[in-house]
């Protein structure tokens, strides 16, 4: 059928109004994106903690000061919703802290330096810290107003074993090239450690790495190999409503962290992440201490308080949202 040079000008009109409503709503998306930054704090009560800050009342009879010499943990399944529930859209930034890998997104929050204070590489026998900081994870979002956020600390399971299985330690991307237990057994997730000083002027030191355990086959040089999942991923969740990220910061509170711990001395020691005290190096008998390597209470007893205030159970490393005491909002 042979068109009029009427109709040919009608459809022409039409697929350039169909391009113009295309172009427009794609422009309207663009520019409804918005910057956003979620932003991370460590907090004792009101004071905001840093490497020059001293924190007492500790212990079951608040008889120890601590303090933190490195404070870092990892973000991964990140969401923000609206005020009837529905999930937002988001991107990532890409940059050393925030990495968009195929299996998922990771971000690392590191509010402790290695230079000053109780952060101070000799601050403490097995300093760690790095010189680099990062308090915020950062991307774009679709501006339609946040009511709530959730995310796990730790890096996700399908990540862990795409890393480790394709990549050396030396090799990992930035920043899943720190804080791993080692390659044949997976990563840490979260880590403090920290100075301690009891009223008597007795000197000690507290340990606490979470993280997946049970990675590998026996003998096995590399985590997750060949299996999907950790035996204990160990990977606490944080939901936290009301929860505006330009007005809220995510608060690691380190009083709730560090509740119900008796910070005795004890036998123990932190030696190089091991899950028990016969294999650490650094041994002491009269020093207050606190160590947990993400065992059995039996083995570490203060994995136990640990633990419950993060909301993770020891007896298979599952985590549930209401029990994280520790993660709160200001």
């Amino acid at each position: 059928m042979k068109l009029s040079s009427k109709t040919k000008v009608s459809v022409l009109s039409l697929a350039t109004v169909f391009m113009l409503n295309a172009c427009s709503s794609d422009m309207e998306n663009e520019t409804s994106m918005t910057e956003f930054s979620l932003n991370f704090t460590a907090m004792s009560g009101s004071e905001e903690v840093s490497c020059d800050t001293v924190l007492s009342g500790f212990g079951t009879e608040g008889h120890y000061s601590i303090g933190v010499s490195d404070l870092r943990f990892y973000v991964s399944n990140l969401a923000f919703y609206d005020q009837y529930g529905a999930q937002i859209e988001i991107t990532f930034n890409d940059n050393d802290f925030q990495l968009n890998h195929d299996k998922g997104f990771v971000g690392l929050i590191d509010l402790t330096s290695n230079s000053t204070g109780s952060c101070a590489s000799d601050a403490i026998a097995n300093g760690e810290g790095t010189a680099r900081t990062n308090n915020m994870i950062t991307g774009k979002m679709l501006d339609i107003g946040v009511n709530k956020v959730t995310f796990d600390l730790g890096v996700p399971q399908a990540v862990m074993k795409e890393v480790i299985t394709t990549q050396s330690a030396e090799d990992a991307p930035s920043p899943l090239n720190e804080m791993y237990w080692s390659w044949a057994s997976g990563y840490r997730h979260f880590v403090m450690n920290f100075a301690i000083e009891s009223m008597m002027g007795s000197k000690g030191e507290g340990y606490l790495h979470i993280g997946s355990r049970g990675c590998g086959d026996d003998g096995g040089l590399l985590a997750l190999e060949n299996k999907e999942r950790c035996d204990f991923v160990n990977t606490a969740k944080v939901e936290l409503n009301n929860f505006d990220p330009n007005i809220n910061q995510v608060v690691i509170d380190i009083d709730n962290l560090l509740a119900d711990l008796a910070f005795s001395a004890s036998m123990s020691g932190h030696g190089s992440h091991s899950a028990t005290a016969e294999n650490d190096d650094e041994m002491t008998m009269d020093a207050p201490s606190v160590t947990c390597h993400s065992t059995s209470p039996d083995m570490q007893a203060d994995c136990g308080p640990i633990f419950n205030n993060l909301g993770l159970a020891t007896e298979d490393g599952s985590a549930t949202v209401s029990g994280n005491k520790v993660v709160t909002l200001k």
